[in-house]
């Protein structure tokens, strides 16, 4: 018996039509692009199925099960759901603007454990398909697309600033925690870039930290040097 792959969704069929209206209820929520390449496959593996089957009630419950996937597919094209595939920025242009999450303060435990689990995923996406996002909780892909709507949502609403000084502004991280940006292309370009400047800027910060912790220091220094001294008058008075 052979394992499934990490990324290969299970529950996924074309026995009859039970099974694909089973099918079609494993892949909500999932990725658009991913969903449509899922149906696809199982329709071209029905149809060398049916090459291959006498059987007429099994013919019957293959072709049932394909009628079910063709109007879906014909839903998908119809309402042109592809638009809302919401590609994945790669693991090291997240790693590079982390920083930024400090900076802005954004508290948000659910993308902390979302970018955890992409960690471990050593950046393969297409492996959070199969990873729980806690017990009998959705997978991570499932997760990720229903908070990306929510979060693209409030942008459209209130069309924020996304770009501040050449990085991203506290909205456009927000969404680049759960590995997207509506300019994912920049992001992936700038990648060097953003290390340089997010990294000099904590430089510069310590730096400033060191010199303020040792103007302090010289200062104590000079009032401990001068509370010990004694005047030459108060010297000689108490000789």
């Amino acid at each position: 018996m052979s394992e499934s792959k990490p990324d290969t969704v299970p529950g996924l069929g074309f026995k009859d039509k039970e099974k694909a209206l089973e099918t079609i209820k494993n892949l909500e929520g999932r990725d658009p692009d991913y969903q449509k390449l899922a149906i696809k496959g199982l329709i071209g593996r029905a149809k060398r199925t049916l090459t291959l089957t006498k059987d007429k009630e099994k013919l019957q419950n293959i072709n049932d099960a394909m009628a079910v996937f063709d109007e879906w597919l014909n839903n998908f094209e119809k309402n042109n759901l592809s638009k809302e595939n919401r590609s994945y920025l790669p693991l090291n242009a997240i790693k590079a603007l982390l920083p930024l999450k400090n900076q802005y303060s954004i508290e948000d435990s659910k993308a902390d454990s979302f970018y955890k689990a992409y960690n471990e995923a050593n950046g393969e996406y297409k492996n959070l398909r199969t990873v729980a996002s806690g017990e009998n909780e959705s997978t991570w892909d499932i997760v990720r697309n229903a908070e990306l709507k929510k979060l693209l949502k409030d942008i459209e609403e209130n069309r924020p600033d996304l770009w501040k000084d050449e990085l991203p502004t506290k909205e456009h991280m927000q969404v680049i925690l759960w590995a997207y940006s509506p300019d994912a292309s920049k992001i992936k370009k700038n990648v060097s870039k953003f290390e340089e400047k997010l990294g000099s800027e904590e430089k510069e910060s310590s730096e400033e930290s060191d010199w303020d912790n040792k103007g302090s220091k010289r200062k104590s220094d000079g009032d401990e040097d001068g509370s010990s001294d004694e005047s030459p008058t108060k010297k000689k008075k108490s000789e």
